[in-house]
């Protein structure tokens, strides 16, 4: 993999990624052109919408922290994803050849092979844990964020969702809804940043945005926005 020395920088986030450049051309190819995605096992980002802003009034938003991260590459693969570094960015040190044991953002198979170990969770699991929870994570997931929307199970539903998930080594972040009770049940530290601070007797629940859909969580409200 050729390695970026820059990072990408987001203005809302104090942290800094990484950049591998899987799309560098070395001989006429590239690591992306030699990777598979199929087969496509992402849900329709429209499907995912549409239940989320149609179906019930309470909605839940949550997403799988790191969710690449979290799975890992057969051993006889991970020789393509393999890089070279100094110790600890010491340039007057010998190179060292590195190779990535988990799945990364960006590269071509990473959204088949993610979204297969997400849906394997739901299918080994599915004896254990209600209908609904397992059809949640095979139906209302983008990728790494859960659209779901409920009537009054969505307190537990919150509660049960997070157990399968982390059989698969799943963990559920940045988790929000428009019930006050709702969020009242999740912890601080697994809410979205926004409301980690909230007074849930006073306070107005942040506005979040989810794939274009700007929720307006105060209200019983969904609408489309068009980005400013």
């Amino acid at each position: 993999m050729v390695h970026s020395a820059s990072r990408v920088y987001h203005p809302k986030k104090k942290t800094l990624r990484l950049v591998f450049d899987y799309k560098a051309s070395f001989k006429g190819t590239s690591l992306n052109n030699q990777l598979l995605k199929r087969p496509d096992l992402t849900n329709s980002l429209f499907g995912v919408l549409t239940r989320f802003t149609r179906q019930e009034p309470v909605a839940l938003m949550t997403d799988i922290k790191a969710m690449f991260h979290q799975v890992k590459v057969s051993q006889k693969h991970v020789d393509f994803l393999h890089f070279i570094w100094w110790p600890n960015g010491d340039v007057t040190q010998n190179l060292i050849d590195y190779r990535m044991k988990v799945h990364l953002f960006g590269t071509t198979s990473s959204p088949s092979c993610a979204n297969y170990a997400l849906r394997r969770v739901a299918e080994d699991n599915k004896t254990h844990f209600k209908s609904e929870v397992m059809n949640t994570i095979q139906q209302n997931f983008y990728v790494a964020d859960c659209l779901q929307s409920l009537v009054a199970e969505a307190l537990q539903l919150v509660k049960n969702l997070t157990a399968p998930c982390s059989k698969g080594g799943f963990q559920l972040s940045k988790r929000m809804s428009i019930s006050h009770a709702v969020l009242a049940s999740i912890p601080g530290e697994h809410r979205l940043k926004a409301t980690k601070e909230l007074n849930l007797d006073n306070d107005h629940l942040a506005v979040e945005r989810a794939h274009g859909l700007r929720l307006w969580v105060e209200r019983r409200l969904r609408k489309a926005a068009v980005p400013e």
